[in-house]
């Protein structure tokens, strides 16, 4: 068997029962990756003596599996063990475990939208609104501008119309009198529910509140693509619904709204991106959550595992389903020039994987990064280094540093029963 990345560099550190992970001695791999490159070196004084450095448009050919962070769920996973016939349940069961599936009661849900922060509010409807205590026409639009107490009001005969009406309340939101979406002024954007404003920090937030099914119609269609259904994916979608369900009913991010639209959360995009496809998909899980100990779990996902789920909430897990994902395998370039500048290390000596976990081949996702250059040397998390060097996910190794195959031990590898 070929050794791993970890094994080549040979440290050491026992992580369990005829079990071990390794770590680098922190070789520097600069000139190994200079003769690749056909690149040169030139020298800096250090208190050793005299280092290489590596010219600005030296490139570093990184080498990875998956993308986003790993952890929980793989999307593309969850489509290729649909089309081999898992239902959503096995998915489920598969990258979150000891986890449960429970019912969850109608609940309702708030949203920030966040590319609204610092604007205030103007919503119109093709139906009737309530605000204030007041009644909008359709074509009509409302005016809200938070305020300590609540909201300033202005009701007015269109989208930047004349003012009708203008007073305060302390109910901040604009409440739907039909089954109309409601649009947002100036935005291609509607939602259902009611919207509302808040103040934070002094800054304008917008908020949507509506019942949790209706808000994973504008989720699982913006996190999975609605066509997987036709690819033989619809148990990939139910299983995405199951987890967006449980990832919001477990958020509670601010006194004022309990989850975002971003993917700092999970993307909700309101009801224009709605779809029939995914929309089975929720009413086909209707009030299914994870749940552990009797406690909704956190279930995140990202786009793919890359062959092996990170860990973290829920045991690492091989991911066999991802092979059909776009980004199993990828390749990205640097010029050193972009590392030191990432880093802010100065010119460039080396970029070194001190640890990984061990877990899939090629030694699996980095735990620590260490970067020297002229200046200073840091070490990051694997993390850290996808988000500064713009990776699509933390497992990746360095050409030039040799890594290669050695998964855990047969018996120490989890499989679905």
């Amino acid at each position: 068997m070929r050794k791993s990345i970890a094994a080549r560099l040979g440290l050491t550190t026992t992580v369990g029962p005829g079990r071990e992970r390794r770590r680098s001695r922190g070789l520097s791999v600069a000139p190994a990756l200079l003769l690749l490159a056909g690149g040169g070196l030139v020298g800096v004084h250090t208190a050793g003596g005299i280092s290489p450095v590596a010219e600005d448009q030296t490139l570093f050919t990184l080498h990875g599996h998956g993308h986003g962070h790993g952890r929980g769920m793989g999307q593309w996973g969850a489509l290729g063990y649909a089309q081999q016939g898992w239902s959503a349940e096995q998915i489920l069961g598969h990258y979150y475990g000891d986890t449960e599936l429970a019912m969850l009661e109608p609940t309702e849900i708030t949203v920030r939208l966040m590319f609204r922060d610092g604007k205030p509010l103007e919503v119109a409807s093709a139906g009737p609104l309530t605000v204030a205590g007041q009644s909008v026409a359709p074509g009509q639009s409302a005016r809200l501008t938070p305020t300590a107490g609540g909201a300033h009001v202005q009701i007015a005969d269109s989208c930047g119309g004349q003012v009708l009406w203008e007073g305060e309340t302390t109910d901040p939101w604009v409440y739907p009198e039909s089954e109309s979406p409601s649009s947002l002024c100036g935005e291609d954007a509607t939602y259902r529910g009611a919207l509302g404003v808040a103040l934070a920090g002094g800054e304008a937030r917008t908020i949507s509140k509506l019942d949790l099914e209706d808000y994973l119609r504008g989720v699982v269609p913006a996190e999975s693509p609605a066509s997987w259904a036709d690819q033989g994916g619809a148990e990939a979608l139910k299983a995405q619904a199951v987890a967006a369900r449980s990832y919001a009913a477990a958020e509670s991010r601010t006194g004022y709204a309990k989850t975002c639209d971003t993917q700092a959360c999970q993307v909700y995009r309101g009801a224009d991106k709605n779809d029939p496809r995914t929309d089975a998909a929720i009413e086909g899980t209707r009030g299914q959550v994870l749940t552990r100990g009797g406690v909704v779990v956190p279930a995140e996902f990202s786009a793919s595992t890359g062959g092996f789920s990170a860990g973290g909430n829920f045991p690492a897990m091989p991911d066999d389903g991802d092979a059909v994902s776009p980004t199993h395998d990828w390749t990205h370039r640097l010029t050193a020039r972009e590392i030191s500048d990432a880093f802010e290390v100065g010119e460039l000596v080396s970029m070194t994987v001190v640890e990984a976990n061990g877990l899939g081949p090629d030694g699996g996702r980095v735990l620590r990064l260490r970067v020297e250059g002229a200046d200073r040397t840091v070490e990051v998390s694997g993390d850290d280094a996808r988000v500064q060097l713009s990776l699509k996910s933390d497992w990746f190794y360095i050409e030039g540093q040799e890594p290669v195959v050695e998964g855990l031990p047969e018996e120490k590898i989890p499989h679905p029963e």
